[in-house]
């Protein structure tokens, strides 16, 4: 009894060994070598991978009450030509220029204000995210 006992505990034992091991958590890597599960993405601006939320700028939709409200990030490039914005709909890359309200970066319906007390991002001429730097 205890021989068959043993041979099925190693029997079991090397089914499970013999088994195919999920990827770990942190071992995935896309083709610029970011890893997506630790929420790293590739930044066009920066040339290098960048986790939105703890290298960039947080902006928080303008919803109305009761629905739900998403973040956007920001990542300027050094040189702060250029500005990468991660939303929920994807990245946009804008581009620098001057208003007598401030500096502003803009790619199509696109636009990111730098006003003294907030960032805004604009969609379509609408305000969809904003960051009051006034806390």
């Amino acid at each position: 009894m205890q021989k068959k006992i043993f041979l099925a505990f190693c029997a079991l034992v090397c089914l499970s060994a013999c088994r195919a091991q999920a990827p770990l958590t942190g071992a995935d890597r896309d083709s610029h070598g970011c890893i997506p599960s630790a929420g790293g993405v590739w930044s066009q601006v920066l040339a290098q991978c960048v986790q939105p939320w703890r290298d960039g700028i947080a902006l928080t939709q303008v919803a109305p009450q009761g629905s739900a409200v998403f973040a956007a990030y920001v990542i300027l490039s050094e040189d702060g030509t250029q500005a990468e914005v991660f939303t929920k709909d994807g990245a946009f890359v804008l581009k620098r220029s001057f208003t007598p309200d401030g500096p502003q970066w803009t790619a199509r319906s696109h636009t990111l204000k730098r006003l003294p007390a907030a960032w805004e991002w604009y969609e379509n001429n609408t305000l969809t995210y904003r960051q009051d730097t006034a806390r």
